[in-house]
């Protein structure tokens, strides 16, 4: 079980820049697994800082889904933003980014896994908690004998090995077909599988759990696979902009309707700040849903619609830009007891 230490919150980073602000109000806004901590964090700031602390609880997916909206609302002097890496966007009120580093040593369990799976190439990944451990892990693993690949030169993903929801460039590497992934939850690692076609396993540091996430993903693939094939019928689609600060796509979202308009569909432009089903009970008539906004919304929440909703790559394929297996690549075929 995580513990407040298991994480760098940068309080005094956080002190520091309060009082050269001036600052009197400040929203605290977290991703999901980091607000247990939150009154923590707050209690900290209003005692060091002596500054009034305000928590945003909605939901939190990423540094593309800023609270700078809410923080012009509550009047606050800043947005602090925990969990995430500084996204190349203006913000509304000034905005700072504590990343929220893991100081969990984990490289001994990673050779652990690796030792135990067999693992003998494999791609090194992370979401922002854990990077700045994966050097000192992959010289573990070197060390252990295994070829490590540690790629970076993602903008939008700056620290080698970092993964997001909605880029796994890092990862996109013909050096081996495994990547070994560090953190917890199943989107990130799904995700890596899912966009490159990769084995992928996944170490949790917090509980030590080692999975082999090809299950997860073929059951996943199945749902997509019944999404874009109901979508082919559909006749009348929802094109959803976000309206998160990172997340309004408006161009593509016109550029979209378009191009099912030429393939004889009917669209409309949606814009909404939180896509759920509940959101759609009483606008009749649309088949499908095309979401311009995270990824996340259609493969995690996609089961919990009445109707197919898509990521922008799978329109394409309903629309024949691209085909199933260009979208994603197999892993039902790759052969037992492949070790990378």
């Amino acid at each position: 079980m995580a513990t407040m230490e298991d994480f760098d919150f940068e309080i005094e980073k956080i002190i520091s820049e309060v009082k050269a602000r001036n600052a009197r109000r400040v929203l605290l806004q977290f991703p999901e697994g980091l607000l247990p901590y939150a009154t923590n964090v707050a209690s900290l700031l209003e005692e060091k800082a002596e500054v009034e602390v305000v928590t945003s609880l909605d939901p939190c997916w990423g540094a593309c889904d800023l609270a700078d909206y809410e923080a012009l609302t509550v009047k606050a002097d800043i947005l602090v933003h925990f969990g995430h890496a500084p996204w190349p966007s203006k913000t509304k009120v000034p905005t700072l980014f504590v990343e929220c580093f893991s100081t969990r040593e984990i490289a001994g369990q990673a050779v652990k896994v690796a030792l135990r799976l067999g693992l003998k190439r494999l791609i090194l990944a992370s979401t922002i908690q854990h990077v700045r451990e994966l050097p000192s892990i992959k010289k573990s693993l070197e060390d252990a004998g295994i070829s490590v690949f540690l790629k970076s030169g993602s903008r939008s993903a700056p620290y080698p090995g970092q993964v997001l929801g909605c880029d796994f460039s890092n990862v996109h590497l013909p050096n081996a077909s495994t990547v070994f992934f560090i953190g917890g939850g199943f989107f990130h690692a799904v995700g890596i599988a899912l966009f490159t076609g990769k084995r992928v396993i996944s170490l949790d540091p917090c509980t030590g759990e080692a999975r082999d996430m090809t299950p997860h993903v073929k059951r996943i693939l199945l749902e997509r696979y019944a999404h874009i094939s109901r979508a082919k019928a559909a006749k009348k689609f929802g094109v959803v902009i976000g309206l998160k600060s990172g997340q309004t796509h408006i161009d593509v979202a016109k550029r979209i309707k378009e191009e099912l308009h030429a393939s004889g569909k009917e669209a409309y432009l949606l814009a909404m700040r939180e896509v759920s089903p509940e959101r759609f009970i009483n606008l009749k008539g649309i088949e499908a849903l095309v979401v311009t906004a995270c990824p996340r919304i259609a493969i995690e929440d996609g089961p919990r619609f009445p109707i197919p909703v898509l990521t922008l790559d799978e329109i394409a394929v309903v629309i024949g830009r691209k085909n199933w297996v260009e979208l994603y690549p197999s892993l039902v075929e790759r052969g037992e007891g492949e070790n990378g």
